[in-house]
């Protein structure tokens, strides 16, 4: 995104969206931002008036606006969904594209491998959750291959299984991502391409992408609809049997590590049952470390870095399902305070990808009494 050729205007516009829970409903507004000091407004399209006035919201600067992006301002989740007028959208587009990709069944440390190689090759993850196909599903995000000789085998090897769908913004994404896949084959893909490392067959694989923006657009709103109706496909992955919860932070999402931080999960001897990105709103972030009130002195910086971003939720379950989750997943998560986690156990996730005590990149539930009730809160409370 090229920002100095426009830090001279008076102010960028764009179409915003916001889910009013007490009202049902999605609210459409006009967001303005203003680069002289970097302010924002809200101007409520339906109502015609000022929704919020020009306010310097803490973290959200230019580069934060693209399409597709969820802002969190005031106490709302605002997605970007569009341009308000050509001239912003002429300085700022400059081929900044949404594409959908899914992860077939793969091993959770390949899946992570392919996260960090997406990463890695510009392309941010901005929505993503496991889900478990139907035969639907499969007819809806393969419809253009219902004619194919190999849909059969596809519907075979998919359904029913878990997926990784996710959301990926960048640059051209649709044909980047599509390049970084390499050929459908994999006998045929270019080496160093996904497919051609981890893929065995046309069928098998290891992503399905979107060939196109009106269809990953189309696969987007499929696999990750709007509340109102992602009640109604709502199809919970999760266990909720000798679980814990593993939250990586905001923090960590952005600087790329979650495909790294899957990779230790799995060799770690865990699998990831349940997984899903969420925005969570200061109330909400307040409400979950509220134990932490009064014990911790990094309790508001704790809210305040969950809350700052997007994040990922997981139900952890140990592999041998004779050992307590929560207990023994803890002891891979390591010390709270990175530096301590890096001198005592270095192997931990904390010591490989923490920075400091409130950005230790890993949340855990602590008691093993408090895995299965966080891991309900994210997955039956904020999920729906």
């Amino acid at each position: 995104m090229v920002i100095n050729e426009g830090a001279y205007r008076d102010k960028f516009s764009f179409i915003g969206e916001w889910y009013d829970n007490q009202a049902s409903l999605i609210r459409r507004f006009n967001v303005f931002y203003y680069p002289v000091d970097d302010t924002i407004e809200m101007y409520d399209l339906k109502n015609r008036k000022t929704f919020v006035r020009r306010v310097k919201v803490n973290g959200i600067t230019l580069d934060s606006f693209y399409i597709g992006c969820t802002l969190y301002i005031l106490g709302r989740l605002v997605k970007i969904v569009d341009f308000a007028c050509e001239d912003t959208r002429k300085l700022l587009h400059k081929d900044i594209q949404v594409t959908f990709a899914m992860i077939k069944p793969m091993p959770t440390n390949i899946a992570g491998k392919i996260i960090s190689q997406f990463h890695e090759n510009g392309l941010r993850l901005s929505k993503m959750k496991k889900s478990r196909l139907t035969a639907e599903d499969i007819n809806v995000l393969y419809r253009s291959l219902i004619g194919d000789p190999t849909f059969a085998f596809l519907l075979e090897h998919l359904n029913g299984q878990l997926v990784y769908g996710m959301e990926l913004i960048g640059k051209d994404a649709v044909s980047n991502c599509l390049k970084i896949l390499g050929h459908r084959d994999p006998l045929k893909a270019e080496p160093g391409t996904i497919r051609a490392l981890y893929g065995t067959d046309s069928v098998r694989n290891c992503v399905h992408a979107a060939s196109s923006v009106k269809s990953a657009m189309e696969d987007i709103e499929y696999f990750f609809p709007p509340p109102p109706v992602r009640v109604m496909r709502l199809r919970l992955t999760a266990t909720l049997s000798n679980c814990t919860l593993c939250i990586v932070k905001p923090h960590a999402v952005r600087e790329g590590k979650l495909g790294n931080v899957l990779e230790v999960i799995d060799e770690g001897g865990f699998d990831v049952t349940a997984l899903n990105m969420f925005m969570v709103e200061n109330d909400n972030a307040a409400e979950f470390y509220e134990v932490y009130k009064g014990i911790v002195q990094e309790y508001k910086g704790m809210v305040e870095e969950l809350a700052s971003g997007p994040c990922v939720a997981m139900e952890i379950v140990a592999k041998d399902k004779s050992l307590n989750t929560a207990v023994e997943f803890r002891k891979l998560v390591g010390p709270a305070d990175p530096e301590i986690a890096r001198l005592l156990r270095p192997h931990t996730l904390r010591a490989k990808f923490g920075k400091t005590k409130v950005q230790n990149a890993i949340h855990c539930s602590d008691l093993d009494v408090d895995g299965l009730l966080e891991v309900e809160y994210f997955f039956k409370i904020l999920d729906l």
